[in-house]
């Protein structure tokens, strides 16, 4: 009979994810109750699908954590990338539109979106990039392939985040600067580029410079945001009591989560969840320097800096950091395919912790 060792793997890190994925799940309920009870009349609604979504993402992070070895992701790289290739570009062609956007894809009763698996697939193929020493073009080629179509759904922020989470990868492993500064205005043309080809971005950009000059000249939603986030001031107004969610502000089970947060929570709910990203990013580090090969190292490396860059660019889109982009928050947001395949991802992390645990008992 199979027997898994728990001990070999770091406790901590399983029961703080598990601890900030149950708290999501609460936060889920707290601010989009009202919201489903106006639209759906029932205020469960969408708390009962995101503990459907987390009851799968457990199940998939219990599988990579404890019976998928690294080794696997090494081997079938390739072919993990080549069928999120084909999932994005399925979506262009069979995909069902929301919101003007062309990005999930339907099977049977549930919808999926590719691009969330592509965000691993790309890291994947990165570190085994790496690992092999393969020619720099052809690595840049291959990621800019499966990012333009997501490009085109259309998506700005998934392929800003996989570009910086590759560059930081490449970084990392010793890539010349002046390629990093090229790659770096390649990617802010880009940016410029795709925010001039779409309109409602270039209104979201004009608030996001006006909002320079004078707070309230920025977009509504980051309006509403700072508002929930000032509002909550340092222990919050109680879990539950956000004033927000009463259609003021919109995605706030979503995009937006973070401000409901800080409103209900305060700076003290806030400083928590901060903590928590800058515990992974510690971790995540860390646990890089154990690995036992380049690849896994690399694979540790990616998945870290794509958890925390993402949860990252959704605060600083909440505080007015960033231009309004559509990001859920790792763990918290509503979501399903980026919750499950963010669990999936952390229990890799988990799995390759054990690394780091011997090596330390080891000495």
């Amino acid at each position: 009979m199979f027997k898994i060792d728990f001990n070999k793997y770091d406790f901590n890190l399983i029961v703080v994810i598990c601890m900030c994925v149950i708290f999501g799940s609460f936060m889920v309920f707290s601010s989009s109750n009202i919201m489903a009870e106006l639209r759906w009349a029932n205020p469960y609604k969408l708390f009962l699908k995101q503990m459907l979504w987390i009851t799968v993402g457990f199940i998939l992070m219990f599988i990579t954590s404890f019976f998928v070895n690294h080794n696997f992701y090494k081997k079938h790289a390739k072919w993990i990338y080549l069928f999120s290739l084909i999932l994005v570009i399925a979506v262009l062609f069979l995909g069902s539109s929301r919101s003007g956007a062309k990005r999930w894809l339907g099977i049977g009763y549930f919808s999926i979106q590719p691009s969330e698996l592509a965000k691993i697939a790309v890291i994947l193929i990165t570190a085994n990039s790496i690992s092999r020493k393969k020619n720099l073009i052809v690595l840049l080629f291959t990621i800019l392939l499966i990012v333009f179509p997501i490009t085109i759904e259309p998506d700005l922020g998934t392929p800003v985040l996989i570009g910086s989470v590759c560059f930081a990868m490449l970084f990392c492993a010793g890539i010349k600067m002046k390629i990093v500064f090229n790659g770096c205005i390649a990617i802010f043309i880009f940016i410029i580029e795709e925010i001039i080809r779409k309109p409602y971005r270039l209104i979201r950009f004009k608030d996001y410079i006006a909002s320079f000059v004078h707070i309230d000249m920025s977009s509504y939603q980051v309006r509403q945001s700072l508002n929930a986030l000032g509002s909550g001031g340092f222990f919050g107004k109680g879990l539950g009591k956000s004033e927000m969610k009463l259609m003021y502000l919109p995605e706030a089970h979503t995009d937006f989560i973070f401000p409901i947060i800080g409103e209900e929570l305060g700076f003290i709910g806030t400083s928590i969840i901060l903590a928590f990203f800058i515990y992974l990013f510690l971790k995540g580090m860390k646990m890089s320097k154990y690995m036992p090969d380049i690849f896994s190292q690399y694979l540790c490396l990616g998945i870290t800096f794509l958890i925390v860059f993402q949860a990252i660019i959704n605060i600083s889109v909440a505080t007015g950091v960033l231009p309004a982009k559509g990001l859920p928050l790792p763990f918290i947001s509503f979501g399903g395919t980026s919750l499950v395949i963010t669990m999936a991802a952390t229990g890799i992390l988990i799995n390759l912790s054990q690394y780091e645990r011997k090596m330390k008992i080891t000495k």
